[in-house]
């Protein structure tokens, strides 16, 4: 966000710390300066480490933040969870009864999107034909996102990153359309994401992180930095660092903590105990 700057900028200053001393080894001093006057964006990494040379904890930070501008961010999470809202779904039945008088596959994906997000199992062929769809598309929009994110966890592994991969690259010339399809285009990578790191995949879970950072355009996400923060957690303890990725683990859980988001807290500390039982990790 553009007024973290101004805050880490009046904190460094009330704290006496020059700003050079506060971008040492993670910054130019002339980069940290135009983030200061809101000008450059930040990965949330750098944020963490720029907060140590200045020795201000996230959780402080972001309180500090909140209290300065007078309320707590809001979690784009929130407004991107709503294709699973079974209150807001129309039931499938009237996409099949819709498919059968049509006869078209567009009315058919509907169905079985709907079907997907009604928890209502796909068939073998079911799943094929979306996979087939989605990956032969050559130009995804709202309703790609849509239907690979109702359909996501149906898929293989190697499937969803293949067609994570497929929609990063079919999708960029969509993707700056509205809000909506950036929030989804993100909420499907770091799902995605997510799938590769409780697979032990730390390649493809690699390839995800960076794809994620490239698609975050601005910096209204918070929610989405605090997730790549904690895959890159994931990451490095697959790649064997437990201390650092313990570390960005248990950051992520204390910014939510900040942010007075218990199910956040909560659904967190559940992926994570998924991930070490089934990497077989301690």
């Amino acid at each position: 966000m553009t007024h973290y700057g101004k805050t880490f900028k009046h904190l460094r200053k009330e704290k006496g710390i020059s700003i050079a001393s506060a971008a040492a080894g993670v910054v130019s001093k002339s980069f940290l300066s135009r983030f200061e006057r809101g000008l450059s964006n930040i990965s949330f990494a750098k944020m963490v480490d720029l907060l140590v040379n200045i020795n201000v904890s996230v959780t402080e930070f972001i309180y500090l933040d909140a209290v300065r501008n007078g309320q707590l961010p809001a979690f784009h999470y929130e407004e991107t969870t709503d294709y699973v809202d079974n209150q807001q779904l129309t039931h499938p039945d009237s996409y099949r009864r819709q498919y059968y008088q049509t006869g078209s596959d567009h009315d058919y994906l509907n169905y079985l999107k709907a079907k997907s997000q009604a928890r209502q199992p796909l068939s073998a062929s079911q799943r094929q034909f979306v996979y087939d769809y989605l990956f032969g598309t050559e130009t995804w929009t709202h309703f790609e996102g849509r239907l690979f994110m109702a359909t996501l966890t149906l898929f293989s592994t190697d499937q969803v990153f293949i067609l994570t991969k497929q929609m990063v690259k079919n999708g960029s010339e969509t993707i700056d359309v509205n809000w909506n399809h950036q929030a989804d285009f993100l909420y499907i990578i770091l799902k995605a994401a997510l799938i590769m790191a409780f697979a032990g995949n730390e390649k493809a879970l690699s390839t995800l992180i960076s794809l994620a950072h490239k698609s975050i355009h601005n910096q209204q996400y918070l929610y989405e930095k605090s997730e790549l923060h904690f895959l890159e957690g994931l990451r490095l303890y697959l790649a064997g660092d437990n201390v650092k990725g313990k570390k960005a683990v248990t950051e992520t859980l204390q910014v939510f903590d900040t942010l007075s988001a218990p199910a956040l807290v909560k659904l967190y500390q559940q992926y994570w105990r998924l991930f070490l039982k089934r990497n077989a990790l301690n």
